[in-house]
């Protein structure tokens, strides 16, 4: 796609750090030319979630030089939520030879793709991701809080599901579904979920780089519209104790190359591709766990029995487990992937659970048996914490081949950066407890 014939005032020109997090800078529209080739300093491939600088820099950027944004104009949408004329449009990432830059997350999802594409496969996906509104974070808080409403009303609970319940922040509501219409990002559904003022949003299926993208750019508007209301919406996957958590699924088939979805189900049931690629998933993505679950606080929200999978079962249209095969249409079979929390980055968490599956069907893994009762009943099977993560990711060579060495060794870098961090924080449970107590 070319340029839009007509431009905004200002474009900003847009990456994904390692966390998911927007990256940039803005231009006028007047000092851009498609003859230029805008540059951004490669340092913020390297930028942890507290604004420092991963030790891998020194490795890969040791004279922290510039990176070569090239525009993707299919992904060009307004900005309706910011004043003025504004527009953004998501980058790709070169190096000075013209090379794609291999830790830019958004790269390392084309990467699978190419693998699918060269195997004549198109996977095609469903994101659905979840949030809280919450009240906004100042700098002395020790715990978030549930938004607050329309003449300050407030939720406590239990009203999952209702439409209604969504009224208490019907502005906000109002304006993420206006401005996703004006941006053309594709809304399936809006959905109340668990938790008070939690909420599930759902975009169209599709080809998984442009659903990636739409994702990616969905997060943005939702949180521009929450600070026009001047509420927070957190994406943190466990946000809140006692509560259920913020999760990220992903429905994904995989069509062949005459268009035919070759996880279309058999009386019901799954044929051997989607077996296998469940079994990929059962045997790989706990191997790839720390690009699903990058956080440490990624580990607080499985929870038995508080609407997050704590193993990697599958079963037939159940919630319970890790992996879910949904009824309905034959032709639509796919698989659910409902183990990432909200807090992934969007392109790495598509490209964990499309690497992981394309494994198990060029193996042939064959997936357990499916669960029909309560998976919580089972045992967990998930890394135990982010250490342990990202010590078997780095040692997985398999994954390694697939997915890049040094886009591994920048991730793995970044978040020892973030765990380090946090060791030497002090905690809201040591000021409560070992601050009176001791």
């Amino acid at each position: 796609m070319t340029k839009p014939d007509s431009m905004p005032d200002e474009i900003e020109l847009l990456v994904s750090d390692i966390n998911g997090i927007p990256r940039g800078k803005s231009l006028s529209s007047a000092a851009y030319s498609t003859d230029s080739r805008p540059h951004l300093a490669e340092a913020v491939l390297f930028q942890t979630i507290t604004g420092g600088y991963a030790d891998a820099m020194g490795l890969y950027d040791a004279n922290d030089g510039d990176l070569i944004l090239e525009p993707d104009w299919s992904t060009y949408r307004p900005t309706p939520w910011k004043s003025g004329s504004v527009g953004q449009v998501i980058c790709n990432t070169l190096d000075a030879a013209g090379n794609p830059v291999a830790y830019d997350s958004r790269n390392v999802l084309k990467k699978v793709l190419n693998a699918y594409t060269a195997l004549g496969l198109k996977p095609i996906i469903a994101p659905e991701v979840e949030f809280y509104l919450l009240q906004p974070v100042r700098s002395d808080d020790l715990s978030l809080e549930t938004a607050v409403g329309n003449s300050g009303a407030a939720e406590f609970g239990g009203e999952s599901f209702n439409p209604d319940a969504l009224d208490k922040y019907t502005e906000v509501f109002e304006d993420i579904r206006r401005y996703s219409r004006q941006t053309g990002l594709e809304l399936a559904a809006v959905v109340h979920e668990m938790g008070p003022a939690q909420v599930e949003l759902n975009v169209t299926h599709g080809e998984a780089l442009s659903r990636a993208d739409q994702l990616f750019q969905l997060k943005r508007l939702i949180k521009g519209c929450a600070a026009r209301h001047q509420l927070l919406a957190s994406f943190m996957a466990k946000p809140l104790e006692a509560l259920p958590g913020n999760g990220l699924h992903v429905h994904c088939s995989v069509l062949d190359s005459e268009g035919r979805n070759i996880f279309q189900l058999k009386r019901g049931k799954a044929p051997p591709a989607l077996q296998h690629f469940i079994g990929g998933l059962q045997q790989y993505l706990p191997l790839a766990f720390a690009l699903i679950s990058p956080n440490l606080n990624s580990f607080k929200r499985f929870v038995r029995d508080l609407s997050a999978p704590i193993n990697l079962e599958w079963g037939y249209d159940n919630r319970t487990t890790g992996f879910r095969v949904p009824f309905g249409d034959a032709a639509a079979g796919r698989v659910e992937n409902r183990i990432a929390g909200a807090d992934a980055n969007p392109y790495l968490m598509v490209a964990a659970t499309l690497a992981c599956g394309l494994l198990g069907m060029q193996n042939q893994c064959a997936a357990s048996r499916p669960v029909k009762g309560d998976a919580y009943e089972l045992t967990t099977n998930f890394p135990e914490d982010l250490g342990e993560a990202l010590r078997i990711l780095e040692s997985s060579e398999t994954l390694i081949e697939l997915l890049g060495q040094s886009f591994i060794d920048v991730f793995v870098s970044v978040k020892r950066s973030e765990l380090t961090h946090f060791a030497r924080s002090i905690t809201r449970w040591e000021v409560q407890y070992l601050g009176s107590a001791i």
